[in-house]
């Protein structure tokens, strides 16, 4: 008898090692969201806190359809211009997890190039390019490429941001219609062009 039950306590020591041990695993196999995306909205941020903080001269040099114009900014549509790249961040875990990071090192612009793509057709940002001075670490430029509709327009967004000098926001709007057009934006505070 003392051996049935020092058996059936086996057994039942065995059965319960077995089931924690598959807990564990399922446990270990459901991943955290760890990784860290550069943070391009506090980025844009501290730019535009740093605008607002000089008195730069803001201008915006538009040419749209071979047309050339150029105006002189106040800091609220400096901002409002400026939002267009706060709303490309990508580090929202909602969204975060389309996208895929790659890192190079770019002698020709000494610069280490965070690459921030997604094969998803339905992300309107599909790619970004960081570049990082490879010295100091500090941002040089930053590129953006979106992809939206808006009703029966299809656009194509590049982005373009220069570290404390400047930005362009440029558009290729095509219909269905047969309309093809362009909208080149160059936002300039602290910029030679």
């Amino acid at each position: 008898m003392k051996i049935v039950t020092v058996n059936v306590l086996f057994i039942f020591s065995a059965l319960m090692a077995c089931h924690s041990n598959k807990n564990y695993t399922i446990a270990k196999s459901v991943k955290a969201d760890t990784a860290k995306f550069f943070p391009l909205a506090a980025f844009f941020k501290s730019q535009i806190q740093y605008v607002d903080l000089r008195n730069f001269p803001i201008y915006k040099i538009t040419l749209e359809d071979g047309k050339k114009d150029s105006v002189s900014l106040n800091k609220e549509a400096f901002i409002s211009w400026a939002g267009i790249f706060i709303k490309k961040s990508i580090d929202d875990p909602t969204i975060k997890g389309l996208y895929t990071e790659t890192v190079f090192h770019d002698l020709s612009t000494a610069s280490y190039t965070l690459n921030y793509t997604t094969s998803d057709t339905a992300a309107q940002v599909r790619n970004i390019d960081i570049l990082l001075d490879d010295e100091t670490n500090n941002v040089k430029r930053i590129f953006i490429k979106s992809l939206y509709k808006r009703g029966d327009t299809s656009i194509e967004e590049q982005c373009n941001w220069k570290a404390f000098k400047s930005f362009q926001v440029n558009r290729s709007l095509q219909t269905h219609n047969g309309y093809n057009g362009t909208s080149l934006n160059y936002i300039n505070w602290n910029d030679k062009p």
